[in-house]
């Protein structure tokens, strides 16, 4: 199936974003989202990497159909502010009002408190639950159960709200990343018209310090599932974070058609949303819903490639496809001193320039890779994701040096080649 977007590139983030709301409005509003789609393309084009800028489009996007529904039925329709609210967060458009930010800064949080308990307490606290699902990067962790208690409901998605402050958790931006995530986009014409110094990541950092979520669809609502969508909520700020790739999320996805499969980073959770006749948040089971071949990834496929082919029609944007990543579909990376490209099982390194095999010393470990020619060192990584030692191999060709380092979890995309 087609994918557009991978959850760590944020600055593209937002196309997808519009595309997932489209699915909760009701049909009058196709034609709005064909007007404004040339409108949002500056903001679907920021979102890779920097929740600022998210957050612009979101709300000038919230704009655009609060500013068409004050012009035409929504006045006529709703006679005071909560029957408008409700009718928004109903339809999956996240609101945050005044009172949600006061909430936020005088209690503590109330997912931290539960993950402090077991299980089992954290069920007898919250006996009037939904349950969710948190997978841990760290695959020695088992995936844990989790519950939305009754006081965080309320009409729409409440994940995102709930799980928020887990993501606050203290970690910066890599200015570094940021800046080379930046000049990608600009190299490639995405920002133009954009001032790149706006990007920063000291105002990142403001913004991610309060934990900021981004909501990715597993599979998407539809009458074949009954209207069941299934998320991931993830830390969107995560990979700009160096935060460790999450293997198991990036496998679940997988199994729903994502091709290539999404990377995703740090801790996730999983939750299930029912859309109709209002949204609402609805049980996802560890277990049942999270082992491989549960009933409804064998669905997903299907479900969401007809999902694709809808908005395909609505937008009229065929057949697009996201960008890969950096070293794919056998276009070279260019590093200092070397070059690098993937595939779903391997990654090669090319360093120019040897001709001589006897002054060669490659040394590999799980997460590093250390090149000596002739006494000099020539490349010195801590690598992106874990290699597997005993299917890394090297020869010098044609005046060149060629390192293959088999991945230990085949089939993710690595992002970049060093952590």
């Amino acid at each position: 199936m087609t994918c557009f977007g991978q959850p760590e590139n944020i600055f593209n983030k937002l196309d997808r974003r519009l595309k997932l709301r489209a699915t909760h409005q009701p049909p009058f509003l196709e034609s709005i989202l064909k007007k404004t789609w040339v409108s949002m393309a500056v903001f679907a084009s920021i979102n890779r990497n920097s929740h600022f800028f998210l957050h612009c489009g979101i709300y000038y996007y919230c704009f655009i159909f609060a500013l068409y529904y004050t012009m035409s039925e929504f006045d006529n329709t709703f006679n005071n502010s909560e029957d408008r609210l409700k009718y928004l967060t109903d339809h999956g458009i996240e609101v945050e009002t005044p009172e949600d930010r006061k909430a936020e800064s005088s209690t503590v949080s109330l997912i931290i408190q539960q993950l402090q308990m077991t299980e089992e307490d954290s069920l007898s606290a919250n006996p009037s639950s939904i349950q969710f699902a948190l997978i841990p990067q760290d695959t020695g962790k088992p995936i844990r159960r989790c519950y939305l208690p009754h006081s965080a409901l309320h009409s729409g998605d409440a994940l995102p709200k709930f799980v928020k402050s887990y993501f606050a958790d203290g970690v910066s931006i890599d200015s570094n990343l940021l800046g080379d995530q930046a000049t990608k986009q600009f190299s490639s014409g995405q920002l133009s018209g954009m001032d790149k110094s706006v990007i920063t990541a000291s105002s990142m950092n403001k913004v991610a310090a309060a934990g900021s979520v981004e909501t990715f669809p597993l599979v998407h609502p539809s009458s074949t599932n009954g209207y069941n969508g299934v998320y991931i909520y993830l830390d969107e700020v995560g990979m700009l974070k160096k935060l460790p790739p999450n293997v198991r999320a990036s496998r679940m996805a997988g199994e729903c058609g994502y091709n290539p499969r999404p990377n995703f980073y740090g801790d996730v959770f999983v939750g299930r949303v029912c859309t109709k006749p209002n949204m609402r948040n609805v049980g996802f089971e560890v277990g049942r819903d999270t082992d491989g071949g549960a009933e409804w990834m064998l669905r997903a496929v299907g479900e969401n490639l007809a999902w694709q082919q809808e908005m395909n029609r609505v937008t009229n944007r065929g057949g697009e496809t996201q960008k890969g990543n950096d070293g794919e579909d056998g276009v070279s990376k260019s590093e200092d001193g070397y070059s690098w490209t993937q595939d779903n099982d391997e990654v090669e390194v090319v360093v120019e320039d040897c001709n001589d095999k006897k002054l060669v010393k490659c040394t590999f470990r799980s997460n590093s890779l250390k090149v000596v020619i002739g006494g000099d060192v020539k490349v010195d990584l801590e690598l992106f994701q874990k290699i597997d030692v005993d299917g890394c191999t090297w020869t010098v060709q044609e005046g060149r040096l060629v390192i293959q380092m088999e991945k230990m979890d085949p089939g993710i995309s690595w992002t970049r080649i060093t952590k």
